[in-house]
């Protein structure tokens, strides 16, 4: 992610000075944290702009995400550290709902999302049988979610709109046992 300061121009006037790149100090350009609004707004972008990335070569779960094994955790991952979000790359999606809960992130419930959310399918975060699958939350709308979803039929793929309370019956790989807010 680029700082917002770099986008500057390479010089700016300043009360009638003219002031190089060079010459601004770091004690003039302020840093702040990322606004939440940004946070999320970077994650979707980030899940919507893959969307049709497949494997090399296809069906080998060779992926940009991470190593070739099922990826849908790997990318979930990656678009919230697009995002500034400090996570490992995990590919276990019940590792995902641990690290959420240690940080207070992690809700047990089908229902609250927000764009930028990771939701996990499934019946729990215990092992590969009990979490099956994760994607991103890219919208949120008249009590309906779309995901994006890495390793979904091999690549990038955009679902939804669907009512995340009944995700299994809307062709999901399982009804929804939990998500974890990006913010």
């Amino acid at each position: 992610m680029r700082p917002p300061w770099k986008k500057l121009a390479p010089a700016l006037l300043l009360g009638g000075a003219l002031l190089s790149a060079s010459s601004i100090t770091a004690a003039a350009v302020p840093v702040t944290a990322p606004v939440v609004a940004d946070v999320r707004t970077a994650i979707v972008d980030a899940a919507n702009g893959e969307v049709g990335q497949g494997e090399t070569p296809p069906g080998s779960n060779c992926n940009p995400y991470g190593p070739c094994e099922a990826w849908c955790a790997h990318f979930a991952t990656w678009t919230w550290r697009q995002g500034g979000i400090n996570i490992p790359n995990y590919g276990f999606t019940g590792d995902i709902y641990t690290w959420g809960q240690g940080r207070g992130r992690a809700h047990s419930t089908n229902t609250g999302m927000q764009p930028g959310d990771i939701v996990l399918y499934g019946t729990g975060p215990q092992n590969t049988n009990t979490s099956v699958h994760t994607g991103v939350v890219v919208a949120v709308g008249n009590g309906k979610i779309t995901t994006v979803e890495g390793n979904a039929s091999n690549a990038v793929r955009k679902f939804g709109p669907f009512d995340p309370t009944h995700a299994k019956a809307a062709g999901r790989p399982g009804n929804i046992y939990g998500w974890v807010a990006a913010q």
